[in-house]
C-alpha cells in the first residue's frame, strides 16, 4: 500500500460525511439551474471530455465546435 493510499484511509468518516452532504447539495442547485435555464430558454453548458456542451430548452444536446475544427 503507497503512503498516500495509507494516509488517506486514515481521514476521519465525519470528513467523508460532509462531502457527501455537499456533494447532494451541488447536485440539487445544478438540476435547479437546469429546471430555470430551461424554464427561460436558455441553453446550459457543459463539459465533457474537453468539449463544450449545450443542453437547449427543447432537450437536445449541442457541440460546440471549436476553432479551426471541421
Amino acid at each position: 500500500m503507497s503512503k498516500n493510499t495509507k494516509k488517506n484511509s486514515n481521514l476521519p468518516l465525519k470528513l467523508y460525511k460532509n462531502l457527501i452532504d455537499v456533494m447532494a447539495k451541488a447536485n440539487k442547485t445544478y438540476h435547479k439551474i437546469i429546471e430555470e435555464n430551461k424554464r427561460l430558454g436558455i441553453p446550459t453548458p457543459f463539459s465533457l471530455q474537453g468539449n463544450i456542451y449545450y443542453l437547449m430548452p427543447d432537450s437536445r444536446i449541442v457541440l460546440k465546435k471549436r476553432n479551426g475544427s471541421k
